[in-house]
């Protein structure tokens, strides 16, 4: 009894297992069957993309980064050596012509001021005084000269007089000789102040121009004095941005050292960075568009630096349009540089179906199916690619990811 028992369980269990199995088969088979019957749905034409191959102009780009600048930003420095004694604004503050920014303390140059404006009024009446001596002196040669002017005609008769007494035996000749020479010495002396007279007449104009000169440079800095003193009250000289300034309120600071810097914002550039794998096709000139919301500006790379910082190489952008109402300070924008152009190719519009890589596997309309082609592309931007072989003009293409039909020859469309 208890052996055919045994029998007879083992026989069920095999029964339940080749059952399991053949209940595992089954499902596979139902669900390769699935698979199939899904991938072999046709695909509703309405849910995807659709481009045409056409002729236009292709450009070749690369992808950018890069920020709004001022194209100007002005540096005010402090006119004279001081303390800051006030803020009158902050950064970021939008500023007008004529604002005030700082105010400076301007105890110690107004000092000075009034010790320059003494000065000057001494060398002024130095000027004055220099004149009236130069000309008393004149006046005194003159008088010298008159003078010395008398006395040679007395000893010219006196010389007559002793020459006539030799005749007569009244006077000897060392009496003579005595009276000449005398002659002779007035005559000189006279000439010796003649020659001082026309020098101090020539050289009372020089001497007192000498004395204006000094008066006039003196005159000079008290002007520049008065000048440091009214830019003591730091205004901004255009409209602009405030983009930094000295806080230090009370600290000392040396006449040119930087308080404030205003960014223009009449103009702008762009400072773009790129990877630095790109660095052989980055040239100065190449075109680039700048893409913004609802613009696109263009313009050209006017320089490039030589250093790579980061592994990007970094460069400056001249827009055509660098008063733009769409720009703003410091705002990223998307930069692509055109790095080739062709005026006239075969394209395809750009949609996920395009992937990376030269090859593609594209799905072309044919009535109710789409046709696998394996297509070269060529040069890409965000709009367009290059056809370079695998397709023909008007050729409706699927733009929408066909991943899952990669494999496939064709497939059906309704």
């Amino acid at each position: 009894m208890d052996k055919h028992l045994d029998h007879t369980y083992q026989r069920k269990k095999r029964l339940s297992k080749a059952g399991l199995y053949l209940l595992g088969i089954l499902s596979l088979l139902f669900t390769i069957w699935g698979i199939r019957q899904l991938l072999n749905r046709p695909v509703d034409t309405t849910k995807i993309i659709q481009g045409m191959v056409d002729y236009g102009r292709l450009e070749n780009s690369i992808t950018a980064g890069g920020v709004v600048k001022p194209l100007s930003v002005l540096t005010l420095t402090s006119p004279l050596n001081t303390r800051i004694q006030a803020n009158k604004k902050e950064n970021g503050s939008f500023v007008k012509p004529g604002e005030t920014i700082m105010t400076l303390d301007t105890e110690f140059a107004e000092l000075e001021l009034d010790r320059l404006e003494d000065e000057l009024d001494l060398k002024d009446n130095n000027v004055v005084r220099m004149k009236l001596e130069l000309e008393k002196n004149i006046r005194d040669i003159e008088l010298d000269d008159k003078v010395k002017d008398l006395q040679v005609k007395n000893l010219e008769a006196l010389l007559a007089d002793a020459k006539r007494l030799l005749e007569i035996g009244g006077a000897t000749q060392e009496e003579v000789d005595k009276a000449g020479q005398n002659l002779a010495i007035a005559r000189l002396e006279k000439k010796k102040l003649e020659n001082e007279l026309g020098y101090r007449k020539a050289s009372i104009g020089s001497d007192v121009l000498n004395e204006k000169i000094q008066s006039s440079i003196q005159r000079k800095r008290l002007s520049e004095v008065k000048k440091k003193i009214d830019l003591a009250n730091l205004t901004s000289p255009v409209e602009g941005v405030i983009t930094w300034m000295n806080k230090n309120i009370g600290n000392q600071v040396a006449e040119g050292d930087p308080l404030a810097r205003i960014a223009n914002l009449n103009s702008y550039s762009i400072e773009g960075q790129v990877a630095d794998m790109h660095a052989g096709k980055i040239k100065v000139g190449l075109p680039i568009q700048v893409r913004l919301a609802k613009t696109v500006l263009k313009g050209r790379i006017e320089q490039i630096l030589p250093a790579v910082e980061n592994n990007t190489i970094q460069f400056r952008i001249a827009l055509d349009q660098p008063k733009s109402q769409s720009l703003r300070p410091n705002m990223e924008v998307d930069v692509r540089i055109i790095t080739d152009t062709k005026e006239r190719g075969l394209y395809l519009p750009n949609g996920p179906a395009i992937k990376g890589g030269k090859l593609q596997t594209l799905f072309v309309i044919e009535g109710n199916k789409a046709i696998a082609h394996e297509v070269t592309i060529g040069m890409r931007t965000t709009e367009r690619v290059e056809i370079v072989s695998g397709l023909e003009p008007g050729d409706q293409v699927i733009l929408s990811d066909m991943s899952q039909y990669e494999k496939r020859p064709k497939i059906r469309l309704k």
